[in-house]
């Protein structure tokens, strides 16, 4: 269950750091925001992709952590690819809804 809630989280973290990128703040409608906003969002982008280290770290020791948080990462990064390619009009939702079940999925492995 903390893999699933990893790759979650690194989902969710990849579509925030998106959201901070001029080349896609068409497909999210961010391109209204000021830099304190593009600031904070990468901010927020680099703490999912922690949190979703943390939670590998928590399942695996560290050197098989550290691989498989890897892993989860080119996971992730496919998927929000793919998403951006093909549906980029349900991109926030997806991003919403992977945070949503990142949270449920770590509150469940505890």
């Amino acid at each position: 269950m903390m893999a699933i809630a990893s790759l979650l989280w690194a989902f969710a973290g990849f579509a925030a750091l998106a959201a901070a990128m001029d080349r896609h703040e068409d497909q999210l409608g961010t391109a209204t925001l000021a830099a304190t906003q593009r600031h904070l969002w990468q901010v927020a982008g680099t703490g999912l992709l922690l949190v979703s280290l943390v939670f590998c770290l928590q399942r695996w020791h560290t050197s098989v952590g550290i691989a498989a948080w890897l892993g989860l990462l080119t996971l992730a990064a496919l998927a929000w690819g793919l998403v951006l390619t093909y549906i980029p009009q349900r991109a926030r939702k997806l991003a919403l809804g992977a945070a949503g079940l990142g949270l449920l999925a770590g509150a469940l492995t505890y």
